[in-house]
């Protein structure tokens, strides 16, 4: 089974072409694609402006796995001995006590400092200019591949993978922040197709062709959280979903929308809480894999 917008590097390291041009039905406008690039450019300046510098970013992390890991430690010897207090730990080794407290301070000032200048950067009128820009590029875009105003906004998932004894093996690749990315589309669909829809173009897979909703309970790590609500809001409570220090989050589960189009196998990854639109547009019903 091939994955949707999975990167292939079986037989290729260095391969960067994502799967599945072939259900690519239509693409922006060459003066559209201009328009993006040129605005993405400029928010990514924005971004590079917002943040703190190098030394600093790289302090705060520092600090905040040495503090978190003194703290842990710390709690771990309590509760694994009753004779070990706090107290004990504090006359035996007060250094490691002050040590976990500075790295906390220092990481909680960073962020702080952080979180203001960003804040700052975004909210100054050069910044909103640059994203209104953008917003209005995404919108010209999205009406000229003909996608309903109302159409839902998803997360799929896409990852570097090998085939290895007919299996697919992400690749836990020490270059990227996390194994699994999570690229926004909009989903829809008429009385043919499914659509998926994003900055590249619009996507159609036959109605006829969709098989299975499968999900795997797999704990899987994703790079990034881009949706509006918190994910221990209401909304996503009931999926379990964590983070760690990374800002990089965790699903228990995944789900593959499995499409069979003239006898090829093919499918789309995508994580546990976008499982409501996807059973509401194709029809189907999660199994479990087995």
């Amino acid at each position: 089974m091939k994955p949707f917008l999975g990167i292939d590097r079986t037989t290729d390291k260095n391969n960067e072409t994502l799967n599945g041009e072939k259900f690519l039905v239509q693409k922006p406008s060459p003066a559209l694609s201009e328009a993006l690039e040129r605005s993405q450019e400029a928010f990514e300046e924005t971004i590079d402006q917002s943040k703190l510098p190098l030394g600093l970013r790289i302090g705060k992390a520092a600090c905040g796995v040495v503090g978190a890991a003194v703290v842990l430690g710390i709690a771990k010897a309590i509760l694994e001995d009753e004779e070990i207090t706090l107290s004990t730990v504090y006359r035996n080794a007060s250094w490691l006590i002050w040590l976990g407290v500075a790295c906390l301070v220092v990481y909680v000032i960073l962020e702080i400092l952080s979180k203001r200048k960003e804040k700052e950067m975004l909210s100054a009128d050069e910044s909103q200019q640059t994203l209104d820009d953008m917003d209005r590029i995404h919108d010209s875009i999205f009406a000229e591949l003909a996608v309903p105003p109302d159409a839902k906004e998803v997360d799929i998932l896409n990852f570097f993978y090998k085939v290895k004894n007919g299996e697919i093996k992400v690749q836990e690749n020490s270059a990227v922040i996390a194994p699994y990315f999570n690229p926004i589309v909009r989903i829809f669909a008429d009385s043919e197709n499914l659509y998926l829809a994003n900055m590249d173009g619009k996507y159609a897979f036959p109605l006829s062709g969709l098989k299975a909703i499968t999900t795997v309970k797999k704990k899987i790590r994703v790079e990034s959280w881009n949706k509006d609500d918190d994910l221990d809001s209401e909304k996503y409570r009931q999926y379990k979903l964590t983070t760690d220090e990374y800002d990089c989050f965790y699903c228990k589960s995944y789900h593959i929308l499995e499409l069979d189009l003239s006898g090829e196998q093919w499918g789309i990854w995508f994580p546990c809480y976008e499982l409501p639109a996807f059973e509401q547009l194709t029809g189907l019903t999660a199994t479990e894999n087995t």
